[in-house]
This record gives C-alpha cells, structure tokens and sequence, in this order.
C-alpha cells in the first residue's frame, strides 16, 4: 500500500509537470490539463514504467505532430470540425479512459489479458489522433469510409491515403515500443510476440471504427447561411440543423466507443491466442 501511494504521488507531481506544459503551450485547456493529471496519477499508480512510458509516447507525439504542423502553418482552425486543436478535458478521457480502466483491471487481477486492452487502447488513440492530424495534411479530398464519395476535409468518417498510412504508423509506434519493452523483461517469446502483433491490429481496428462511428452516427449539422456541412452548432453565429448522426454523438463520444471496442477486440483476440 505504500509503494502504490508513493506511486501515485509521483505520478501526480508528474502530471502537474505535463499539464502545465501543455497547458502554456495551448496544447491544453484547464480542464484538459486536469484530466491529464488524473491519467497521469493513475497510470503511474497502478501501471509499471513501461505503460507510463506509453502514455507519455502518446502525448509526446501528438505534441510533436501539433508543433510541426504549427511550423507549417497548417493549423488553421476549420469552421467544420467541433472542436480545435486545444484538447479539452472531454478528449483527454475519451481518448485514454478505455485503456486505462483495463489497466487498472490488470493491476488488481494481475491477468495478462487486461494489460493487452490497455497497450491496445493506446495504440487505438495514437493511431486515430496521428491519422485525423496528418490526413488532414492531404492534398486531396477524403473519401467517405460509407460511400467512398469525397467529403470536406476535417469531417469525421472520412479517410485519405495520407492518413490511413499516419494511423498505422502510429498503432506500429506503440506496439513496436511495447515489444522492445517486453523482449528484455523475463516472459516468453510468444507472449512478446504477441505484444507487438495484437495492439498494432487492435490500433488500425480501431481507427477504422472511429471513422465508421464518424460517419453513420455521429451528429452533423448544416449551415443555414452557407449550406456547408459542419459538426458545430453554431456556425456564422447562427444556429445550425441537424441533418443525420445521434444529437448526443459528439466526437468526443466517438473517440470513447472506438477505444472501449479496441480494448474488447484485444481481449477476445488474447482469449484466443494465449
């Protein structure tokens, strides 16, 4: 008990370390400074150093994506998606609450299946976040995941080349980091293996849900000024209508379905496996 409360304070002082970093680089909003504090707390409580080291991958590389596309001049904010390139409390847990709540699973059951759902959640959320930040980046139009028509850019459920490649890189990032990880810790070759195949899949499964997710039932709305399609309620500070997608799916709401997907389909998959 006092090793998990001395874990738990460094994770916190740690977290306040990241958060407000973020936070003065605008990488943040206050509240989205306090979610990471709290992630941060629990990961470092109940994780090991290589789950903490995960999370602060993801953070880190989104950063870094941000920065350069901030040194490009490519992070105009677009009047399509909802929200901007300031992650907001919401985002942070939508993004990280499904891994780490499996996470926290394995702490207390000590069942390796339950770390799996965590580092598979992560590379879920890598993938998705380099996959919307870069795709956008695309010279061209992307394509409906439904319909395969071309769609705005920025608006969820589409997919480009540029940015399937980002996520799968992103999801590579994370397992490949998980194997090199495990392949000096004392478990077998089998179960190493699997730490690099099962969450890179589980990462592409579940950028390609999120984008599923995007297109059929998140909320989408139309300009009553411009006729553009958008995911903000208010646009020309008007107010917009609602065309398709659940009025309660926001994107946040898409993040957090996909991530709880990715974490099961890791669980089946090492039920089967092992």
């Amino acid at each position: 008990m006092t090793i998990l409360v001395y874990k738990l304070l460094l994770g916190f002082i740690t977290g306040n370390i990241i958060g407000l970093f973020s936070y003065i680089t605008h990488l943040l909003t206050k509240s989205g400074a306090l979610a990471v504090i709290l992630m941060a707390t629990v990961v470092c409580g109940f994780g090991s150093w290589p789950t903490w080291g995960l999370l602060i991958l993801f953070f880190a590389s989104s950063g870094c994506i941000y920065f350069l596309k901030k040194r490009m001049n490519a992070t105009k904010a677009t009047s399509i998606v909802e929200k901007g390139h300031t992650r907001d409390g919401w985002q942070v847990l939508a993004n990280s609450l499904p891994a780490i709540s499996s996470l926290v699973l394995f702490y207390y059951t000590e069942n390796q299946l339950f770390l799996f759902g965590y580092v598979s959640g992560i590379a879920g959320a890598t993938a998705d976040t380099w996959g919307s930040e870069i795709g956008i980046l695309s010279k061209r139009h992307p394509l409906s995941i439904i319909s395969f028509k071309q769609i705005e850019t920025g608006l969820s459920g589409g997919i480009s080349m540029l940015g399937s490649l980002a996520s799968f890189f992103g999801s590579l990032l994370i397992s490949f980091t998980t194997w090199l990880c495990y392949r000096w810790l004392p478990v077998s070759e089998h179960l190493t293996t699997l730490f690099f195949i099962v969450p890179l899949l589980c990462g592409i499964f579940g950028s390609l849900v999120d984008s599923l997710l995007g297109a059929t039932l998140q909320v989408k709305y139309r300009c009553t000024i411009c006729g553009q399609l958008t995911e903000q309620k208010q646009h020309h500070q008007q107010e917009t209508n609602q065309i398709n997608g659940l009025s309660w799916m926001t994107n946040d709401w898409v993040n957090f379905f996909s991530g709880c997907l990715t974490v099961l389909l890791s669980w089946l998959l090492i039920s089967y496996l092992q």
